[in-house]
């Protein structure tokens, strides 16, 4: 197995290791891109700290993130499943007023209750994410206030009313959940690309100089104590 290094590149030997040879070849990257001192190294080790730190502190991020998306996305099921049976009650309550009472009588009713639904949009923060909230104040109305004379309306008018002014109630609900929902799923994904851009490559690019560095400082310390030993043995031989 032989390697030859000449000015800082590697050339490969016809029988070499491709893991020695993958690790010469990031060392000879390294010493072309770094001066190798004291200074250096220690800039290297607070980089590989930080980063470490970095990515501590970004993976706690996504765990409490994951745990909110997990709470959340409870919460959707959930209501996606009351807002199906309250769509399924609305429309049976309107299919009975519509075959009692005539879709006519039950179209006019409808018209004569249109109302403008005032939405508060604000933000709020989780795990320092901003999320869209939507606040809408109760949609259920006495039925005096619905725009048309109850007293020439059946009952089953008015059931259908508060079926689907409850079931609006729920879409209002669950839409601003599945935007916490989608905000959290895309916070997630930004930070797990951030968690594995310091785990795979920050951190081993940072490991991989800082060692590269610590071993030229370490064969230059051996070179100097060879120097200073032959020194020293010269000297001794010119006093004999």
């Amino acid at each position: 197995m032989t390697l030859s290094v000449r000015k800082g590149t590697v050339c490969r030997g016809p029988h070499t290791g491709t893991g020695e040879y993958s690790e010469l070849v990031a060392r000879g990257a390294v010493a072309e891109r770094i001066t190798a001192t004291r200074s250096a190294l220690l800039e290297h080790r607070a980089q590989l700290d930080l980063a470490r730190r970095g990515r501590n502190l970004l993976e706690e991020k996504r765990d409490q993130l994951m745990e909110a998306f997990r709470q959340i996305a409870d919460d959707v099921l959930a209501g996606q499943d009351a807002l199906e049976r309250s769509a399924s009650d609305a429309r049976a309550h309107l299919a009975v007023a519509e075959s009692v009472d005539g879709p006519g009588i039950v179209r006019a009713a409808g018209m004569a209750g249109r109302s403008e639904i005032g939405l508060d949009a604000h933000t709020t923060t989780v795990m320092g994410v901003q999320i869209a909230e939507i606040d809408a104040p109760p949609l259920g109305r006495p039925h005096d206030e619905r725009g048309y004379v109850v007293a020439g309306t059946s009952p089953h008018i008015e059931a259908t009313a508060d079926a689907f002014e409850a079931e609006l109630e729920m879409i209002l609900e669950l839409a601003t959940r599945e935007v916490r929902l989608r905000r959290l799923v895309d916070e997630i994904a930004t930070t797990t690309r951030r968690v594995n851009a310091l785990e795979f490559i920050v951190v081993p690019r940072l490991k991989a100089e800082t060692a590269s560095i610590q071993a030229v400082l370490d064969e230059r310390e051996r070179q100097d104590r060879f120097r200073l030993k032959r020194v020293k043995e010269h000297r001794d031989r010119r006093r004999k």
